[in-house]
């Protein structure tokens, strides 16, 4: 047999065999009755309506928020909005001397605005008339949260005198009272070298916005670092070393290590509700917020259970989704200002003490995108499967049951890269959300494996 020959016979081998094994057919049932019928686990979906309820944060913490915010808006559901701040100033250095006979010659203010936060293009430049007051009460532990401060803890008329008109550019410089002023230079060495007692009479300042005038909605939320705020007192005195009359300059700045407490007023008192129908809203700050009764969806669950004749150690959870779906506003753009994480926080009390804090849950933590805004499917999605597991084995307190749905912060450490997650108390947020009525409502998606006997 020629070379030629033998290759052309091997090809057909080869070809043959090809056509051979592709024709091979697989039998999937192999193996389907080796499992005993009584001990194959199936997985399966149930899903069940969730009862919101809307409700006030009102005792949201703001002390060392890391952020002063100062502004207001108007909306046509929730009234207007105020944000207010008190803040204390220091020297920047310590051992103070005015010399003799000390008279301020002016007092200003530089505020340095690091973000804003507006609903509407027309409002990111808009007026606002800033006001400034003399605390008149210490901030301490006591002021934690955002109805800690009231009208009574300042005074009733602003010290600025001119230039408290802001325009949404990148600072402000407002000239503050003389007389204020002078208060300072009248303090003693001994008042200006110990901060306790330099604290004790000058306790701070608080700075608010008037709301836009009449029927006009919007406005705008100015966030601001304390380390952007600074102070220069210019004044006269009597060099008494040189005797002569000198004028001299001294700077104050605001300190992130001191308390900083925002306060916020909300005209969203009204809309809370037991069972909201139609409309579910969520707004940013200290407003109102979805609000769920856990020990409701327990029973609900515990009972569904029963029905199935289910128990507890029989039921494992492999994911358990709470979907919160909204429908496309007509101005699709109002997304923008949606939250774009929102999660179930808990309101705690500090043990031993009768400070109260809001707190997400640790379900939070296993994805950093859980809680996240889906515009495509028109919903929020939170993973709380290890929360409802807890929810139907008794494992939580009374409080992990109360639960407030809320925007949430992420904040990340340079140097760990370590993410950690707070309640949003900095950015003012709308959102509407399909009420407890709608097509498409609020439900907990729980997708389960019953173990056999």
């Amino acid at each position: 047999m020629t070379k030629r020959k033998i290759i052309y016979f091997s090809a057909l081998i080869i070809f043959a065999s090809m056509t051979l094994i592709s024709c091979i057919e697989t039998d999937k049932t192999v193996g389907t009755g080796l499992i005993p019928s009584d001990q194959d686990i199936q997985i399966n979906i149930k899903e069940f309506d969730i009862p919101v309820q809307m409700r006030a944060s009102d005792s949201l913490q703001t002390i060392f928020s890391g952020s002063i915010v100062i502004g207001d808006y108007k909306d046509s559901d929730f009234g207007t909005m105020k944000a207010g701040s008190a803040f204390q100033f220091i020297p920047s250095q310590k051992g103070l001397t005015f010399g003799e006979n000390p008279v301020a010659k002016s007092f200003r203010i530089n505020i340095i605005v690091s973000n804003k936060s507006f609903f509407y293009e027309k409002d990111e430049f808009i007026p606002q008339n800033f006001n400034v007051y003399e605390l008149t009460k210490d901030l301490d532990s006591t002021t934690a949260y955002n109805n800690s401060i009231t009208e009574d803890h300042f005074g009733k008329t602003p010290i600025q005198t001119s230039g408290n008109v802001y325009f949404g550019t990148d600072s402000l410089v407002m000239n503050l009272s003389l007389d204020y002023a002078n208060k300072i230079l009248s303090l003693s060495k001994e008042k200006t070298d110990s901060l306790e007692l330099y604290l004790k009479e000058i306790k701070g300042l608080y700075i608010e916005t008037d709301p836009l005038p009449g029927s006009i909605m919007g406005g705008r939320i100015n966030i601001i670092d304390p380390s952007n705020i600074f102070f220069i007192l210019t004044y006269r005195h009597i060099d008494t070393e040189n005797s002569i009359d000198k004028d001299s300059t001294l700077v104050f700045n605001v300190s992130s290590e001191l308390p900083n407490v925002n306060r916020f007023t909300h005209g969203s008192s009204h809309l809370q509700e037991e069972l909201p129908s139609d409309k579910i809203f969520v707004e940013g700050l200290a407003g109102i917020k979805p609000y769920v009764d856990f020990n409701l969806v327990k029973n609900q669950i515990l009972s569904w259970m029963s029905e199935k004749s289910i128990s507890k150690e029989r039921f494992i959870i492999a994911k358990a989704e709470l979907r919160l779906p909204f429908e496309y506003p007509e101005d699709f753009t109002r997304l923008t200002y949606y939250p774009s994480q929102l999660f179930l926080a808990s309101r705690n009390r500090t043990e031993g003490s009768s400070l109260i804090f809001y707190e997400p849950i640790d379900d939070l933590r296993f994805t950093e995108t859980n809680g996240a805004i889906n515009r495509s499917l028109k919903y929020y999605s939170l993973d709380i499967s290890s929360y409802v597991q807890s929810l139907i084995k008794d494992n939580l307190t009374a409080n992990k049951k109360e639960i407030f749905i809320t925007p949430i912060l992420q904040k990340t450490d340079y140097y760990s890269g370590t993410t950690y997650y707070f309640i949003q108390n900095i950015l003012y947020s709308k959102a509407i959300l399909n009420g407890n009525s709608s097509q498409r409502k609020p439900k907990l998606v729980i997708t389960y494996a019953t173990l056999p006997n």
